[in-house]
């Protein structure tokens, strides 16, 4: 192993450092395999994000020769003795990974943290977990790296402390039919639950009660965080533009939302791309037609036992209907969603999320 001769810099907004982390992922990534989301870090090292005040946020960059080739930023929560590790590209050599984390180690015992833990890129709402197969293709909203990250985590002493899975599942041929499925969704017709897909216009009313039922779900989550109703409005708000509504379904009973299914059409990663007039073509054609859905939110109060497998059962109609794919996507290991239609499964992507204790 050679010397990394590393000099490490904090990022400083507005400064040429910001400028070498905001443009250092498009020397590593081709145009079609960037998932970068250059607004967002911006936010981030302005201190001018909606979740800015519930962390502190610090970016480095590692240089050698004067050329980055390294960054990452720590994040630490103000509630936490923990800090996370986000944002992180780097070349494949495991000196620079070692020298680079050593300062990152040193840095964040001095913030007070006692752990680290990655990749988060700033909180359980923004995005976390590194890919650790299937590095050929992506679908959005997916955590997307190279092929090597993972080796250099674990060189530096990083373990894996969970794992997720996003499970791929062929189109629907018009032969096929889920006894299981059209059953359980009868049955809970019979028993008085309403299921619609919203309308666009509706998003704002309707994201919200979504939001209050993912917070009584996703709170025993890994990370999770409480954040409020504004913020949530904020981060997600982008989702009204991309959403084919008519692929979203929500379950009621006795007008109380209890669960629901939010897909989203698969855009590759178009919409991370500067919006020109060719990509926003290509972004409306994608969402009045799309080949492939990803089953992004699924949720359901545990006390309506079996409505999860009710309301996937219109998204599979639409979905075989349309003669296209569908991607569960993110789930946690053991997460009984992980068994839906497994005779449908192709293939496999994996993640990790993982911990280097100080």
């Amino acid at each position: 192993m050679t010397k990394a001769n590393l000099t490490i810099t904090p990022v400083k907004p507005n400064e040429q450092t910001e400028h070498d982390f905001l443009h250092f992922p498009g020397c590593l990534y081709t145009k079609d395999m960037c998932t970068q989301d250059k607004e967002e870090e911006h936010q981030q090292i302005n201190q001018t994000h909606s979740l800015s005040s519930t962390y502190s946020f610090q970016g480095f960059n590692g240089y050698r020769d004067g050329k980055i080739v390294i960054r990452g930023a720590l994040i630490k929560p103000h509630h936490l003795d923990e800090c996370y590790l986000g944002y992180f590209e780097a070349i494949d050599d495991e000196a620079v990974m070692l020298a680079f984390m050593k300062e990152l180690q040193k840095q964040a015992k001095k913030m007070g943290a006692v752990r680290l833990i990655g990749p988060v890129q700033g909180s359980f709402w923004l995005g976390y977990r590194m890919k650790v197969t299937g590095f050929d293709s992506l679908f959005t909203s997916e955590p997307h790296n190279l092929a090597y990250y993972p080796r250099l985590w674990q060189v530096a002493g990083f373990r894996e402390i969970e794992h997720y899975a996003s499970n791929f599942y062929q189109a629907i041929s018009p032969q096929y039919h889920s006894k299981k499925m059209t059953k359980r969704y009868q049955q809970f017709m019979e028993k008085g639950y309403q299921f619609y897909s919203p309308k666009r216009k509706d998003w704002s009313r309707v994201s919200i009660e979504v939001f209050h039922l993912l917070r009584q779900l996703y709170r025993d989550f890994p990370l999770y965080q409480e954040i409020t109703e504004t913020q949530f409005a904020t981060i997600f708000g982008k989702l009204k533009h991309v959403i084919d509504f008519s692929m979203v379904q929500l379950a009621y009973k006795e007008n109380e939302l209890v669960g629901f299914l939010i897909t989203l059409p698969d855009y590759g990663n178009l919409v991370y791309q500067k919006l020109t007039p060719l990509t926003l073509a290509k972004i409306l054609y994608t969402r009045w037609r799309a080949k492939r859905y990803i089953l992004l939110y699924l949720g359901a109060k545990p006390e309506h036992l079996g409505l999860g497998l009710a309301i996937s059962y219109p998204i599979f109609k639409q979905a075989k209907k349309r003669h296209a794919e569908l991607i569960g996507a993110l789930i946690h290991q053991g997460t009984i969603t992980k068994q839906y239609v497994p005779e449908m499964q192709e293939k496999t992507h994996e993640y990790s999320l993982w911990e280097l204790v100080l």
